[in-house]
């Protein structure tokens, strides 16, 4: 009895097939058919999805073209706000990889700012010193006290389609003065540091001669700030809104614009590591 009312009041759900094993079988043939058919239009929309991001790249292509001054620039060459991203990612992923498996392993607090801050130093010395002669000759030439506003910004832009191959010149002893700091702090993990060094690398190089000029807060590293979410993030975790920290690395600016927040810890870290 107990069974009869189970069964009666047992309901099917909604896809369940009924039938007999020839219409079960036609039915799940449907089903693979329709299914088959899903993945070719997958497939189409993948390729479609492709060939739109094509013309995406051919119409900005065009609207460089079309603007004075931007026929020169690459359209591979990163946009403002692909920059912007790149050091947030940048900020989020090697710096933490850094951090967590390297510094915070060989050195203290000061240490970890020293490393930070060494590296942006030296490597915007290379950067500032493979173009200054450049600039130098121009207002030598042109009897110019700067070259601030027009003539800059077509530089920026000529360097810009040219950029990876003024990326590797200008880079050429940056493995050296990586080393060199290695050395001074005695410090293991070559492929970590590599690839930090590497980005920043990219990312500083990028940000000099993208128009307008994206600026390094460099000389805020190692300062102590009141914790502000919307202009910093926190590299160990979670830090209290006003709560004291110390900036690891700069806040990012576009004329007076905030392109990327600082990357900060907690104050309390260094009572801790003391």
């Amino acid at each position: 009895m107990k069974n009869n009312c189970a069964k009666e009041n047992y309901q099917k759900p909604s896809d369940y097939l009924d039938g007999t094993q020839e219409e079960l079988k036609g039915k799940i043939k449907l089903l693979m058919n329709k299914l088959q058919l899903t993945k070719k239009e997958k497939e189409n929309l993948t390729k479609e999805n492709q060939n739109l991001q094509h013309e995406i790249l051919q119409m900005q292509s065009h609207l460089r073209c079309m603007v004075s001054g931007f026929s020169n620039t690459s359209i591979q060459f990163p946009m403002a706000n692909e920059l912007s991203n790149s050091i947030a990612e940048f900020y989020k992923c090697e710096c933490f990889d850094i951090f967590f498996d390297v510094l915070t392993q060989e050195l203290n607090l000061k240490g970890i700012i020293y490393f930070f801050s060494a590296s942006m130093i030296r490597i915007d010395k290379i950067i500032q010193e493979y173009f200054s002669p450049l600039f130098k000759n121009i207002m030598e030439v042109g009897c110019l006290t700067n070259i601030d506003g027009p003539i800059l910004n077509v530089m920026r832009k000529s360097f810009q389609g040219n950029y990876k191959s003024i990326y590797e010149k200008c880079m050429r002893n940056q493995s050296s003065i990586r080393i060199e700091l290695q050395k001074y702090l005695k410090l293991n993990n070559n492929d970590l540091i590599e690839a930090f060094f590497n980005k920043l690398s990219e990312i500083m190089f990028n940000c000099y001669i993208t128009d307008p000029i994206l600026t390094f807060d460099i000389q805020s590293i190692g300062q102590k700030i009141t914790f502000n979410q919307s202009k910093h993030d926190p590299i160990d975790g979670f830090i209290k809104n006003k709560e004291e920290c110390i900036i690891l690395m700069p806040a990012v600016y576009k004329n007076q614009e905030l392109m990327a927040k600082s990357l900060v810890i907690s104050y309390s870290y260094q009572l801790e590591s003391n």
